[in-house]
């Protein structure tokens, strides 16, 4: 016969759970995005095209990334926004 488990107990002075980190992210200023996302959206797009056209020299890769990461930048900010505003409406309702 299996011994039944009791349910964990739960202090008392529990504290409030934190937010996920979509959350966290949504509620930085597009700015303070931007400035996190630009870096990360150009290294990625450079390893990416130095991957995919392995003949491409490397400045026109770097170039590439840098470029490419401002639409790809803009994009994420966007979304954030437009899913900041989905995820309040939910909760309005």
């Amino acid at each position: 016969m299996d011994p039944v488990q009791q349910p964990e107990r739960q202090p008392d002075h529990q504290l409030p759970p934190r937010p996920s980190l979509v959350e966290r992210w949504e509620a930085l200023e597009g700015g303070v995005q931007s400035a996190i996302a630009y870096p990360i959206a150009a290294v990625v797009l450079f390893l990416g095209h130095a991957a995919f056209f392995p003949r491409t020299r490397w400045l026109l890769a770097i170039t590439y990334g840098l470029f490419w990461a401002i639409p790809a930048t803009a994009a994420i900010v966007a979304a954030t926004a437009h899913e900041r505003r989905k995820r309040a409406s939910r909760r309005d309702d």
